[in-house]
């Protein structure tokens, strides 16, 4: 087992270093044929804002060279409608189940967390998306605001081109574990239209490998995720001998749910000698 919150008396303990991503599988309820919850040593939910949101006009996808853009803004039902109906679904689950709270209103983050307390018992931990524009007090109290409610694991997911500079600030504030992370926004023109989003698939890895050898200069006293364009064993297993306790894929998932099955199988056989019993 693998403890992704081992300075949280909760602890956030995994059967295996793969996790399926923020949407990678929805909330739970959105597998491709093939995939289990059971391939995966932990869920992230996508992420959940307190109010209903509309999400992005189309078009919101722009395939690029060795990836693609894509930009929901946002889209979900709002906290209270994706508890109402998927909470029966995490409880089923063997699969430990992170929850992703994503940004809005000043507080609307400790709100939701807040309000996770009658599902503890259901969930793991929560995952923060930090935004790529926040300075160093912002994502401090973005995670400090949330701490002060809730004894479950954070995971911060930081945004890779500022993985060092936010990572440090982050674990002091009160996250447990850090997630390497969200790629950099990028442009692209399609049928016309311009899409611009953060960059997904293979063309991420690079800039994961950057942010991981980064944080390992840094020796933080927390797990790292590496996430971020990983499609292979391979890719998977640089990451781990960066310093990462965990991988997180997500367009795999959506592009190969066969090569994700088959990674899930190979990892568990590779857990990171310094977390693993």
């Amino acid at each position: 087992m693998i403890n992704l919150a081992p300075h949280n008396k909760l602890g956030l303990f995994i059967a295996s270093p793969l996790i399926a991503g923020s949407g990678a599988a929805g909330y739970g309820d959105a597998w491709p044929p093939g995939l289990t919850p059971e391939d995966f040593g932990l869920l992230i939910t996508s992420p959940i804002s307190a109010s209903p949101h509309k999400g992005r006009p189309q078009p919101r996808l722009a395939e690029i060279p060795a990836g693609f853009l894509l930009e929901t803004g946002g889209h979900n039902p709002g906290f209270r409608r994706v508890l109402a109906s998927h909470v029966k679904t995490w409880r089923r689950l063997e699969t430990p189940v992170v929850v992703s709270l994503a940004g809005g209103e000043p507080g609307d983050r400790a709100w939701m967390a807040a309000h996770l307390e009658d599902i503890e018992d259901v969930i793991a931990g929560i995952e923060l998306p930090i935004p790529e524009t926040v300075n160093l007090s912002e994502a401090s109290a973005i995670i400090a605001t949330v701490r002060r409610v809730t004894p479950l694991p954070i995971l911060a997911r930081l945004p890779l081109t500022r993985a060092a500079y936010l990572a440090r600030t982050c674990v002091v504030a009160g996250a447990d574990a850090l997630i390497v992370g969200a790629p950099p926004p990028a442009a692209w023109r399609t049928g016309g239209d311009w899409v611009e989003a953060p960059i997904s698939g293979p063309v991420a890895f690079p800039f994961t490998l950057r942010a991981l050898r980064q944080l390992q200069e840094m020796n933080l006293d927390a797990p790292i995720v590496a996430a971020g364009g990983v499609q292979s064993l391979d890719d998977a297993l640089l990451c781990l001998d960066l310093g990462a306790s965990a991988v997180q894929i997500r367009s795999l998932v959506w592009r190969d749910p066969a090569a994700a099955h088959r990674l899930a199988m190979n990892i568990r056989h590779f857990l990171p000698e310094k977390d693993s019993d």
